[in-house]
């Protein structure tokens, strides 16, 4: 059962696998079967969620907006209106991927890019996103934010102006907020990550922060935020990159994706409690090779204790461990108070 300390787990990352719109291929059914594929392979790879896009061009962009440079450079001729169109998926498939995702074990997700969008996911996901570009988009953030499930809010091309509007607009009516640090480039080149702003964010927001990744390394940039306090990782993937369509040739295939999972699940591992501390791993060690104070000769009761003649600071292998190296200067010059074999530890002393 999904809760909002799901996406504040220090412990357990929780991952996103973005589907985006990577399910379209052609009719209704083969679609459908893709979408399918896809939550499959995204359960199968061990994330928490599989996350999908839901727009229409007609509440998204203007009419005629044309085409972008970015998809220019990478062959994409038709204008983005005709593109939003092709790829806006059905409204009737929604409840037919989530009943899917159900018993894969997955939890659904879908980003709404309108309100329309909103009413028709609200019933079947349990947390709402935010696209990066819909951070201002004023009366969807209000409308998600009265559904009073937690909210994933990606910061990509914007500022903390943008930020403190959007979480505040959600605040008036609750708090379960995450901001995801993302880099609005596809695919982002490395040095456009800025992970090191994370726990600023952390700091500045007091809210759970974690990483859209846009990247095409399935290691560096997700491990290093999840090194900064990250708690939750977004990350594109496909079934095979070289299928048509915008988002497969920046997208994960399921190896990197299964490796990715595997390895963030490993840095939570590694993360400890936070205290500095000996741990049980470390106690054999501790005692075998850590320094202290050892007799070098035998001592007998009353002989004086003299650093260089009658003991050194040394590591004590499998004899009895003396006093730690800082109270030297309390022992030097002072009376053994028993007898001490040579190689073992001194304990007493007056």
């Amino acid at each position: 059962m999904f809760s909002f300390d799901d996406l504040n787990n220090k412990n357990r990352t929780f991952i996103i696998a973005e589907g985006g719109s990577n399910w379209k291929c052609g009719t209704f059914d083969d679609d459908l079967n893709r979408a399918k594929q896809l939550i499959t392979i995204a359960a199968e790879c061990g994330a928490d969620a599989i996350k999908f896009q839901v727009y229409r061009p007609e509440t998204t962009y203007v009419q005629n907006a044309g085409t972008s440079n970015y998809l220019s450079e990478h062959g994409i001729s038709e204008n983005i209106n005709e593109i939003f169109e092709n790829l806006s998926m059905p409204y009737e498939m929604i409840p037919i991927l989530a009943e899917y995702a159900e018993k894969q074990k997955i939890i659904f997700m879908a980003t709404p890019f309108s309100i329309k969008d909103a009413q028709e996911i609200d019933p079947y996901v349990p947390i709402h996103k935010i696209a990066s570009f819909e951070i201002n988009h004023v009366r969807l953030l209000e409308f998600l934010a009265k559904t009073k499930k937690p909210i994933l809010i990606s910061t990509g091309a914007s500022t903390y102006d943008e930020i403190d509007f959007a979480v505040n607009l959600v605040k008036k009516v609750h708090d379960r907020i995450t901001l995801l640090q993302c880099t609005s480039k596809y695919p982002a080149p490395m040095e456009s990550m800025n992970l090191s702003v994370i726990p600023q964010m952390k700091s500045r927001y007091c809210l759970p922060v974690g990483f859209s990744d846009h990247s095409m390394d399935p290691l560096i940039a997700p491990l290093v935020a999840v090194g900064f306090g990250a708690t939750v990782i977004e990350k594109h993937f496909t079934s095979d990159r070289n299928l048509v369509g915008p988002d497969h040739r920046f997208a994960l295939i399921p190896i990197e994706l299964e490796l990715m999972i595997s390895s963030i699940r490993q840095a939570d591992k590694s993360k400890g409690s936070g205290n500095k501390e000996v741990l049980k791993e470390e106690n054999e060690l501790q005692k075998f090779a850590k320094r202290s104070i050892q007799a070098i000769r035998k001592i007998t009761k009353g002989e004086i204790l003299r650093e260089g003649y009658n003991f050194e600071v040394l590591r004590p292998g499998n004899m009895t461990r003396g006093l730690e190296p800082r109270f030297l200067a309390q022992i030097s010059g002072k009376k053994a108070v028993k007898d001490v074999e040579i190689g073992e530890g001194i304990l007493d002393y007056e």
